[in-house]
């Protein structure tokens, strides 16, 4: 059944990508046709390759309107992310909650004081569940600050990947910060303007290999202590070299959110590559799983401290 549905989605797939195909070549003929007409009339090259553009482009939208790609191409989309998206997730983890529209709230990134968030801000692929007792939400972000200097400007992406949220059961207060080797952009809330309380230090740990790899900020040192146990750091260790993408921890009270920086949107649907080598759903479950089953134990050992 699984398959027959997949197959169904792969010619899909083929059809709508055919049918851009088409709506490409219709518009470069149409731009080429009209560059030859009037080419004789105007002289300047640059007047003829403006045209040229143009005409391209209207037709491009033109054809896009007029034999509905748009819609196809949303239909296929939807489909995909109920097929290949949210059914391998309730698979795994039994009843999800997803939406492909909706995405976290930029207020409850801001408001975790891990991330820079500069002046632009996206989010989709929502998904909401629960593991082995460890309620999770996950959500693909872009993060960019758009840069004006008079006449010019240019973006600077700040992250594009995947967020996860894991949330642990009791009366937490952690405010600890992991940075992982290559993750940019990190608000590390260390400067000495800020009020002693709500400043974080740089803490050095006696693990030599775990400092070259990850830069740790905490408010309290007995805190970073207690969490980042030995085997604790063998687990971030591990994850460092297993993970696609660069990564930080943040504990914020009784949350540990992991954002990952994969510079891409990890669950949209490809046209130009078919669906048996572009599944990357599966990748996703495993990192949810992985970080819980490596982390939960570890985390629970060091939080009876605080109960």
């Amino acid at each position: 059944m699984k398959k027959d549905k997949i197959s169904y989605l792969e010619k899909l797939r083929k059809k709508v990508l055919t049918h851009l195909i088409i709506i490409i070549v219709a518009s470069i003929i149409v731009a080429i046709t009209i560059g030859i007409i009037v080419s004789p009339k105007v002289k300047a090259i640059n007047i003829v390759l403006v045209i040229f553009i143009i005409s391209g482009l209207v037709t491009y939208f033109l054809l896009n309107l007029i034999t509905g790609y748009k819609k196809k191409f949303k239909d296929y989309k939807a489909y995909y992310k109920k097929l290949m998206v949210e059914e391998p997730f309730q698979e795994t983890f039994g009843h999800v909650n997803f939406d492909y529209k909706k995405g976290i709230d930029k207020d409850t990134i801001k408001n975790t004081g891990i991330m820079s968030l500069g002046n632009r801000y996206y989010s989709n692929d929502y998904l909401q569940g629960s593991y082995k007792g460890v309620r999770f939400e996950r959500a693909d972000i872009k993060i960019q600050n758009r840069v004006y200097t008079g006449k010019h400007s240019f973006t600077v992406t700040y992250f594009n990947g995947r967020w996860i949220t894991l949330e642990f059961d009791g009366n937490y207060n952690f405010n600890l910060q992991i940075i992982g080797k290559g993750f940019k952009h990190a608000s590390t809330k260390s400067s000495f303007f800020r009020k002693k309380e709500c400043r974080r230090s740089k803490i050095e740990l006696e693990d030599k290999v775990f400092n070259e790899l990850f830069t740790v900020y905490a408010q309290s040192d007995h805190e970073a202590k207690y969490i980042l146990t030995p085997e604790f750091i063998d687990t971030l260790k591990n994850m460092f070299y297993a993970i696609d993408g660069n990564f930080m921890l943040g504990f914020i009270d009784n949350k540990l959110h992991v954002a990952i920086n994969t510079n891409k949107d990890a669950m949209e649907p490809s046209l130009i590559k078919n669906l048996y080598t572009t599944i990357d759903v599966q990748k996703e479950i495993k990192i949810i799983i992985n970080i819980i089953e490596k982390i939960k134990p570890s985390l629970y050992l060091q939080f009876k401290w605080n109960l």
